[in-house]
């Protein structure tokens, strides 16, 4: 900050200093006016006339003066006792003033016999002590608003300086625990697949294994593109449901039928990123894989009004493999409850606590088991924009 400046800040940030100034710039101004407006006019050069004129400027500076505490212990009081108040003590310094400066006037003049014109006196001077009151007031009054304006604009500063640490801090957060959760989710289907690349190298069906790689890179490729981002569309989403799917076709080859239902105006909801990748590969590992002849894994997508609606359906396990010592069952239902879980924590990161989302797991009309999850029906479009 420049010098001047600071100067400046320092006058009319600091009351006593901002006080003394105005009331001497006042008083000042009171005695030029008085000579312009009556010596110059009178042609009353007289050393005697311009020493009252700076005379009742000092008694007037010396009498205003108490003025300014008797107004500081007043200013508390009610409307009506300090009307009273300030009025009164601005007549009463009035009376004493026009009292004092008539009478100078007559001692270092020697004109006599002006108190009949105590009237004539008294008017300008009542005039001066209200409007000392009044720019007093106005003055304090406009301190007062201008201070109050800048504790609400610091406060305000504050909140949103606070608010947007909370945003940055929730933010950090959700994406922390979003990636966490796709660590976890992503490497089961990596194994799986690697494991069915090791078995088809070995049958020595390198026609396959060759197709399941390619697909495998190009899942992966869009799979990571996709690892900074916490929403998507429909559309993109199915996508990368069917290249999973298109990988383990090579491993199942006709053992694995796929029905996708999907409504058109569900395509471009947005959607949590590969939600539906873990449901999926549990509906493949639990149903698909411990069926002899296979099965059948259904995805269906409807928009309701304000809610999208996801759907997979497995056709389920043949009996003999779900039966035998529970071990099966014990698999599936932590294998399931795992991917659940973790769909959930996403939802809740994502969408927050109460009705906004719902995963349910409950039976399929296939046979097997049905996945369904219900999410706010918005706009890929509007999301990103």
């Amino acid at each position: 900050m420049q010098p001047h400046n600071q100067t400046y800040y320092r006058l009319v940030r600091d009351d006593n200093t901002l006080f003394w100034l105005l009331q001497c710039v006042g008083w000042v101004g009171i005695s030029l006016l008085t000579y312009l407006s009556l010596s110059v006019p009178y042609e009353q050069y007289e050393w005697s006339y311009l020493g009252h004129n700076i005379g009742q400027s000092l008694l007037g500076f010396m009498l205003s003066t108490p003025l300014r505490y008797l107004y500081r212990a007043v200013w508390n009081w009610g409307g009506y006792s300090r009307v009273v108040a300030v009025v009164g003590s601005a007549i009463i310094l009035a009376l004493v003033w026009s009292a004092l400066r008539l009478q100078l006037f007559m001692s270092m003049t020697g004109e006599r016999g002006l108190w009949n014109d105590f009237g004539g006196w008294l008017f300008p001077s009542m005039f001066v002590f209200f409007t000392w009151a009044a720019l007093y007031h106005g003055i304090k009054y406009f301190e007062f608003l201008q201070r109050e304006q800048e504790v609400a604009v610091r406060a305000e500063s504050a909140q949103r300086q606070e608010a947007l640490k909370r945003m940055r801090a929730e933010a950090q957060t959700k994406a922390a625990q979003l990636q966490l959760l796709r660590y976890q989710l992503n490497p089961h289907f990596l194994f799986n697949t690697l494991n069915s690349l090791s078995a088809l190298i070995t049958a020595e069906r390198a026609e396959d294994a060759n197709s399941m790689l390619l697909k495998l890179s190009t899942f992966l490729r869009f799979a990571l593109e996709r690892d900074d981002m916490a929403l998507t569309s429909l559309r993109e989403e199915l996508l990368a449901i069917e290249l999973y799917l298109d990988i383990e076709k090579v491993r199942f080859s006709d053992r694995l039928l796929v029905e996708l239902r999907v409504t058109d105006d569900a395509y471009r909801c947005s959607v949590p990123s590969l939600v539906l990748q873990p449901i999926v590969e549990n509906a493949i590992k639990y149903a698909i894989a411990r069926a002899e002849a296979g099965g059948t894994i259904s995805v269906s997508a409807e928009r309701h009004g304000e809610t999208l609606t996801l759907t997979v359906d497995d056709t389920g396990p043949d009996a003999p493999a779900a039966s035998g010592d529970g071990q099966r069952d014990t698999d599936e239902a932590e294998g399931v409850g795992i991917g659940l879980q973790n769909i959930r924590e996403r939802l809740v990161t994502l969408y927050g606590y109460g009705e906004q989302s719902e995963v349910s797991n409950e039976d399929s009309p296939l046979g097997g088991r049905r996945v369904r999850i219900v999410l706010p029906a918005v706009d890929h479009h509007e999301v990103m924009s």
